[in-house]
């Protein structure tokens, strides 16, 4: 299938429709039933060129543990900046050498993708992603999505609050949270979302500020997971990669197969109300 959906891809990009007549009846009904790619966003312009700069460094620790620090010091040479520093102070690597040959970098960057994709999956490039709404999370930074699950989370904090009579306790709840945080949780007093949510059972984590924040970022994943559940895998691959290994592999857990009815269309627009206010730079 995936075949098919990068022959449509190429077709629309040729503008050669001579080519379907090689095809049966049967192939150019399939291609017909492929929906749009998206091209409404300009995914490609913000995520990088390297789909190994673009995945968060901690998927790759598996896979070099199998190796010998010398060994691994060639993958890590292969990497941007960025992602070779964490990963050198884990593995306990003190130099690397950056003067590799450009074909031994390109062979050890395939290694690297290869220790992430089976050979029987085929992940489709970020261009020939089907058109959603949620294509847009591939435009965030991985410090703006972080944040965008954040807040997502205070939609059950407040949900949350509404049972609190407490005084003393609402005003500690605050003081976890950021300026911007509160200013957004407040915007949300009014809000009557069109689906019930099970309860948060905070007491447990209230004294801790640490644990009550971990708590949330939960919640928020869980929002998250429900918004992406009903899109393609290769869009919540791509998601999950770009998030840290726990909250990835998280996040792939909970999203469901199809869509889950009166929640997941909800927490799309809620998510593009916060994405709007990252870009506007309302929320910092």
């Amino acid at each position: 299938m995936k075949k098919l959906i990068l022959f449509k891809m190429f077709l629309e990009k040729s503008e050669n429709e001579r080519l379907l007549k090689y095809l049966t009846e049967s192939e150019i009904s399939k291609l017909k039933s492929i929906p749009p790619f998206s091209k409404k966003l300009e995914i490609k312009k913000n995520f990088p060129d390297s789909l190994i700069d673009a995945i968060h460094y901690s998927w790759f620790i598996p896979f070099l543990n199998s190796y010998t620090n010398e060994e691994s010091s060639l993958f890590l040479s292969a990497m941007k900046i960025s992602n070779r520093k964490p990963l050198q102070d884990i593995l306990g690597i003190s130099e690397l050498n950056d003067e590799i040959n450009p074909n031994l970098k390109s062979f050890l960057k395939h290694q690297l993708i290869s220790s992430l994709i089976r050979k029987e999956d085929t992940l489709l490039p970020i261009e020939c992603l089907f058109e959603s709404k949620m294509n847009i999370l591939l435009t965030l930074t991985k410090k703006q999505l972080i944040k965008l699950i954040d807040y997502l989370s205070l939609y059950d904090l407040v949900k949350e609050m509404k049972y609190i009579l407490d005084k003393d306790k609402l005003k500690k709840i605050y003081s976890y949270l950021s300026k911007d945080e509160k200013k957004f949780a407040n915007s949300l007093l009014n809000y009557v979302e069109p689906f019930a949510t099970q309860r948060m059972i905070i007491d447990k984590f209230f004294e801790n500020k640490k644990k009550f924040r971990n708590f949330l970022h939960i919640r928020g994943l869980m929002r998250l997971a429900y918004a992406l559940s009903g899109e393609s895998l290769d869009l919540i691959w791509y998601v999950c990669h770009y998030l840290d290994i726990g909250r990835g592999n998280f996040l792939f857990k909970e999203c469901k197969k199809e869509k889950v009815m009166m929640v997941s269309e909800v927490i799309r627009s809620e998510i593009l109300k916060i994405i709007q206010l990252i870009k506007e730079k309302e929320i910092l």
